[in-house]
C-alpha cells in the first residue's frame, strides 16, 4: 500500500492520454513546386501570328527583338522570343509560310543546372511523344543548360 496515494494520479494520465487520438506529424519534403510559365502543349498546331493571343492573356509579354536569318539551303527563319517573369519562350517560325518550327525554353540568368525544371515551365513531360526534347548545354560546362529545345512531332502520313 505505499503506492495507494499514487493511483489515482496514474489513473488520471492514463485517461488523459487515452482520450486524446494520435496523430502523426507528416514528414516535410523538400520537393519544391514549379508554376509552369507556358503552356507549350496548347500552342501546338498554331501558326506564329496565332501564338500570340493566347500567350497574351496569360499576362506574357513579347520581345520587341525579332531575329530573322537565312539558312545555308536557302531558308529562312524567324524567331519571336516571349517572357514570363524568368523564363523566355523562342518561337522559331517560317516567316513564309509562318509555320512554327520549334520552341526554345530558356532561363532569363542564361544558364540552368536541372533542364527538366525548365520542362516542368513549359507545361512538357519528358516522355511526351508530341514533342523532341533535345536539352542544349553551354559550351564551357555540360552540367549547365542554357535551355531545351522542343520540336513538334509530325503526325505519320497514316494517322493524318
Amino acid at each position: 500500500m505505499r503506492y495507494s496515494p499514487l493511483l489515482p494520479l496514474a489513473f488520471l494520465l492514463g485517461c488523459a492520454t487515452a482520450d486524446q487520438p494520435a496523430t502523426e506529424t507528416p514528414a516535410t519534403t523538400s520537393t519544391t513546386t514549379v508554376n509552369r510559365a507556358f503552356d507549350v502543349p496548347a500552342l501546338l498546331g498554331l501558326n506564329a501570328n496565332e501564338i500570340a493571343r493566347p500567350l497574351a492573356g496569360q499576362g506574357i509579354r513579347p520581345d520587341q527583338n525579332t531575329m530573322s536569318q537565312n539558312g545555308t539551303s536557302g531558308t529562312s527563319e524567324t524567331v519571336n522570343t516571349y517572357w514570363h517573369d524568368s523564363t523566355g519562350l523562342d518561337v522559331s517560325y517560317d516567316p513564309a509560310t509562318l509555320r512554327v518550327n520549334s520552341f526554345f525554353v530558356k532561363p532569363k540568368s542564361g544558364h540552368t543546372s536541372n533542364y527538366e525544371t525548365l520542362l516542368k515551365l513549359a507545361n512538357v513531360s519528358r516522355y511526351d511523344k508530341r514533342w523532341s526534347i533535345e536539352p542544349i548545354a553551354t559550351v564551357d560546362n555540360p552540367q549547365l543548360y542554357t535551355g531545351v529545345k522542343l520540336t513538334p512531332q509530325t503526325a505519320p502520313a497514316a494517322a493524318q
